[in-house]
C-alpha cells in the first residue's frame, strides 16, 4: 500500500519513541475458531441520508469442536437479524464482536452459513478511535460534492475497516472468496473486487454485482460508488480500467497509460503472470497515496494531473507500487500484521525497480537514496525497531518507514549478495509456493536459502530481525606504499547488532585511475591494508551506494573535488554538500559553479546551487535560472537567489512567474515574493489563487504570501 497516507502520531523524543515501541502488546499468531470460505455482501446505499443497509451471508468451516458461540468482527453498524437456513439465531453484539448461538453441537469441519442483516443507521466510524486519525473514512464513507470531487460513496477496509461495513473474520490470515452486490442511484456506477457479473437497473436504482472467485483478505475488500467515467484498456487478455471523475477524463490516461507496461515489467521480475482476472484503478478523495484492494486499486484523486504537472507529480511510481502489491500483499498476504514487510518492502522495492527501468540508472540511484533518507529520518526522530516486530496495539503501527523505504533498501542489498538471477528465482518460488496464501517471514527466509543453496541467516538476522543499521567511522592513512583503512562500527541501541557482517566494495582514486577492492567487514573494529605505488587522492567506501549505512569519514578538500568530478550521482551530490566548509577557496567555488551549471544530473546541480548563495553574482543567478531545464534545481535557484539578492530576485520573479513551466517553481516564486516583495505584489499573487494546481501548491503559496505581504 503506498500507499495510503496513514498519519501515526509523532513522539516527543527519540527516547519516548523507543519506550513506546517495546511497551506495546505482544501479538501472537491468530487461533481461529472458524475459516471463512465466502462472503456474499449485499448493500443498499441511501446517499441522500448518508446511510446504508446490508445483508451478508458468511460461509465458514468449523476449525474447533464444541464451540458455544460463533464470533465475527463488527463495528459501527447495528445487527438486526441472523438467519441460518430459514431459522433465526440468537445473537449478541458487544465490544466490536457479533456472538451467534449455534444450533446444537458443532462438528469439526462442518460447513455453516449465517445470513446477517444490519443497518448503519446513519452512523460512521471515527477513524481516530481506531488509531487511524490520518484518514477520513473507515468502513463506508459518504462524500459530498466539493471543489475536488463529485458526490460519492467509498469503503476503506485497511487495516481493520472491513468490520465497519460487513460482519467478518477481519484478519489478513483468513482469506475468502466474495460477491459484492450494491444498489445505488441509477446515474452512479459501482466498482468492487473481481469481475462484474450482473448489472440491473430498476426505476431510479441500479444494482451491480462483482464476483471474485479467488481467496482474498478482508482488508483488501473494496466498494466505491459514484458518477465515474471508465476508460477501458487491456494487458494482453486481462482487462484493465481507469475509473475517474468525469472532469478528469481528459487527463486520466496520462496518469495510467503505463499500467500494462508496469504489469509486464513486474511479471518478468517475479516470474509469475498477473494472478487476477482484471486490474482496475479508481480515484477517490480522502487519501494521499493508494491502497491495493485486490483487482481494484484505490488511488487519491491528486494522482490525476495535467501535462504541466507531469514532470513534478508523475503517477507511474504510485501505479507501480500498487501494481506490485497485486503479487506482494494480495496474491500472497502476510500471515499476521507484524509480517507486513512481505507486503510493503516488496511493493516499495517494485516501485524503485520500475523507476530505474523507466528513467535509468541515475534516477534509480536517486530514488533509492531518498528512500534511505526517509528511513533515517524516522530512525533519528522517532524510534528504531526490527522490521518484524510483534509488539503493537493497532495493526497500522506496523506500517512505517522501517518497512517501506528501509525494507526496499534491505531487498536491494539482498539482490547484491545473491545476484539478479537468484533474486528472480526466489521470488518466483516464494510466490508460487504460497499462492493465495498467508506466509510468514520465516517462510521467505527458507525459500531464499533453498534457492541459493546456502544459509543466509546472518543477513536476515541483522537486517530483518534486528533494529538499527551500521554506523561506521572510517579513517585512512597512506604510508610507505601501504594504504591502511580502519573501519569501526559504532552503532548502539536495543536489538541493534554490535557488529554487522558487511561485504563492502572500496574505490581507491589515484590521479589517473580508480582501483576497486572488495572486503568483508565482520567485526566491530577492522583494519584493511592495500599496497599502492602512489598515495591515493580519495578512498570511497561503498562506491555504488548499495548499503544502508551511515558513514563518518573525513575527506580532504582535494579528495572531495575529485569526488565531485568523477563519482556517481550520489557521490557527486554528497561531495558538493561536503564542500560547503571550503567555500573560502576560489578553486572550490569554481568547481561548484561548474557542477551547478554543467553536471549532467539535476540532483548534483541542485546540491551545488543550494550552497553557493552569494558566491554567484546577480547575473550568474539570472543565467542559472534561464538555462536550468529541471524544475528541482530551478526551485533551489529561486530560493537562494531570493536570499542573496532579494531586490533582483523579486524582479526576476515578477517577470517570469507566469511563463515558468513548473508548478513547484511557481509556488516557490510566490512564496519567496511574499518575503522579498512589497504590498504592490498582492494583486499579482492573488491571481494565482483561483487556478488549479496539483495538491493546491500554488494556491497555498499564494495565500501564505498574501498573509506575509499584508503584515509588512
Amino acid at each position: 500500500m503506498r500507499k495510503i497516507t496513514v498519519i501515526i502520531p509523532l513522539f516527543l523524543s527519540f527516547t519516548l519513541g523507543q519506550n513506546d515501541i517495546y511497551e506495546r502488546k505482544y501479538q501472537s499468531d491468530p487461533d481461529f475458531d472458524i475459516d471463512v470460505q465466502h462472503y456474499n455482501i449485499s448493500l443498499q446505499i441511501y446517499d441522500h441520508i448518508k446511510s446504508f443497509t446490508g445483508k451478508t451471508s458468511v460461509t465458514f468451516e468449523i476449525k474447533k469442536p464444541n464451540l458455544k458461540s460463533i464470533k465475527l468482527d463488527v463495528e459501527t453498524v447495528t445487527i438486526t437479524d441472523v438467519i441460518e437456513g430459514n431459522q433465526p439465531r440468537k445473537f449478541i453484539q458487544k465490544n466490536g464482536q457479533l456472538l451467534i448461538d449455534p444450533k446444537g453441537m458443532l462438528q469439526l469441519g462442518e460447513i455453516i452459513q449465517y445470513t446477517i442483516y444490519y443497518d448503519s443507521e446513519g452512523k460512521v466510524a471515527d477513524p481516530a478511535q481506531f488509531n487511524m486519525g490520518g484518514v477520513k473514512v473507515l468502513g463506508i464513507g459518504f462524500f459530498d460534492e466539493s471543489e475536488d470531487n463529485p458526490q460519492l460513496v467509498q469503503s476503506h477496509s485497511f487495516p481493520t475497516g472491513a468490520r465497519h461495513w460487513f460482519p467478518s473474520n477481519d484478519h489478513p490470515a483468513d482469506k475468502a472468496t466474495s460477491r459484492i452486490t450494491t444498489t445505488v442511484r441509477k446515474d452512479w456506477k459501482v466498482l468492487a473486487n473481481g469481475l462484474l457479473t450482473d448489472q440491473i437497473t430498476v426505476g431510479d436504482s441500479a444494482t451491480y454485482t462483482w464476483d471474485l472467485d479467488l481467496p482474498n483478505s478482508t482488508y483488501l475488500y473494496v466498494m466505491v460508488a459514484g458518477p465515474f467515467e471508465v476508460i477501458q484498456d487491456y494487458h494482453g487478455d486481462i482487462p484493465i480500467s481507469y475509473w475517474v471523475y468525469p472532469r478528469d477524463k481528459q487527463n486520466a490516461v496520462r496518469s495510467f497509460e503505463r499500467t500494462s507496461e508496469i504489469m509486464a515489467f513486474l511479471e518478468e521480475e517475479y516470474g509469475v503472470p498477473f494472478p487476477w482476472p482484471k486490474m482496475d484503478q479508481i480515484t477517490i478523495p480522502g487519501i494521499g497515496g493508494g491502497a491495493e484492494s485486490t483487482t481494484a486499486t484505490i488511488l487519491g484523486h491528486n494522482t490525476i494531473h495535467d501535462a504541466k504537472a507531469d514532470k513534478d507529480f508523475p503517477s507511474h511510481w504510485l501505479v507501480a507500487h500498487e501494481a506490485a502489491h497485486q503479487w506482494w500483499g494480495d496474491y500472497i498476504t502476510m500471515g499476521n500484521w507484524h509480517h507486513a514487510w512481505l507486503n510493503e518492502s516488496f511493493g516499495t522495492y517494485g516501485e524503485y525497480l520500475y523507476s530505474a527501468h523507466l528513467k535509468g540508472y541515475d534516477e534509480g540511484q536517486i530514488n533509492l537514496w531518498k528512500k534511505k533518507q526517509a528511513y533515517l529520518r524516522e530512525y533519528r526522530n522517532r524510534y528504531s525497531r526490527p522490521m518484524v516486530h510483534p509488539y503493537w496495539d493497532w495493526p497500522n503501527q506496523n506500517f512505517d518507514s522501517h518497512i517501506y523505504p528501509r525494507g526496499a533498501a534491505v531487498l536491494h542489498m539482498l539482490r547484491q549478495i545473491i545476484g539478479d538471477e537468484n533474486m528472480k528465482a526466489f521470488q518466483k518460488s516464494f510466490l508460487t509456493q504460497f499462492a493465495y496464501g498467508n506466509p510468514k517471514t520465516e517462510d521467505l527466509f527458507r525459500v531464499v536459502n533453498e534457492t541459493v543453496s546456502q544459509d543466509l541467516s546472518w543477513f536476515f538476522d541483522q537486517w530483518v530481525m534486528s533494529a538499527g543499521h551500521p554506523q561506521i567511522d572510517v579513517k585512512t592513512e597512506s604510508h610507505d606504499g601501504i594504504l591502511t583503512i580502519w573501519i569501526d562500527q559504532t552503532q548502539t541501541g536495543r536489538n541493534t547488532p554490535s557488529h554487522y557482517r558487511l561485504p563492502i566494495e572500496i574505490d581507491i582514486y589515484f590521479s589517473n585511475r580508480v582501483d576497486r577492492k572488495s572486503i568483508l567487514v565482520d567485526d566491530r573494529n577492522t583494519i584493511h591494508r592495500f599496497k599502492t605505488k602512489v598515495e591515493p587522492v580519495l578512498v570511497r567506501i561503498d562506491p555504488d551506494d548499495h548499503l544502508l549505512i551511515e558513514l563518518n569519514q573525513s575527506k580532504t578538500k582535494e579528495g572531495l573535488l575529485v569526488q565531485l568530478k568523477k563519482d556517481n550521482v550520489i557521490g557527486r551530490r554528497e561531495a558538493a554538500m561536503a564542500l560547503i566548509v571550503h567555500l573560502s577557496d576560489d578553486k572550490v567555488v569554481k568547481a561548484l559553479k561548474r557542477s551547478a551549471f554543467h553536471d549532467k544530473a539535476w540532483f548534483v546541480r541542485q546540491g551545488a546551487f543550494s550552497i553557493l548563495k552569494k558566491h554567484l553574482s546577480k547575473k550568474e543567478w539570472i543565467r542559472a535560472y534561464k538555462r536550468e531545464s529541471h524544475s528541482q534545481p530551478r526551485k533551489t535557484i529561486i530560493t537562494q537567489f531570493s536570499k542573496a539578492y532579494p531586490k533582483s530576485a523579486a524582479e526576476l520573479i515578477r517577470n517570469n512567474l507566469d511563463q515558468d513551466d513548473s508548478y513547484i517553481v511557481q509556488a516557490e516564486m510566490i512564496q519567496q515574493l511574499g518575503h522579498i516583495g512589497n504590498d504592490k505584489d498582492i494583486h499579482l499573487v492573488k491571481s494565482y489563487i483561483p487556478p488549479w494546481s496539483p495538491r493546491k501548491i500554488v494556491r497555498r503559496a499564494a495565500n501564505n504570501a498574501i498573509t506575509v505581504l499584508k503584515e509588512k
